[in-house]
């Protein structure tokens, strides 16, 4: 039997600095909108340390699961349609006996 084998780059998203482009986009803007609204040493100096700590850590959680923050927006976003905290689940019953 013949050994086929495929290549992460296949099957791997396209990282923008080993992170997904949404989180590194939100603290790079972030960061840039607190540097210009402030312009001081010490909010230099917090934005730096903010941008290489979450940098580390959005890389590190993107080694394991590539698409982590793409998928934990969408169950964000779908919560109340798939999780509904009613007793008619998994159908949207409308009537209910309780409004009369």
């Amino acid at each position: 039997m013949r050994k086929i084998t495929i290549h992460k780059s296949l099957y791997r998203p396209v990282l923008f600095v080993g992170c997904e482009r949404l989180p590194f986009t939100i603290v790079v803007t972030l960061g840039g909108v607190l540097i210009m609204a402030y312009q001081n040493i010490t909010i230099l100096i917090i934005v730096s340390v903010l941008y290489l700590t979450s940098l580390i850590i959005i890389r590190k959680i993107n080694e394991n699961d590539a698409q982590f923050f793409l998928i934990l927006a969408r169950f964000i976003r779908y919560t109340n349609d798939y999780y509904r905290s009613s007793e008619f689940y998994p159908g949207r019953y409308t009537k209910s006996i309780f409004n009369k």
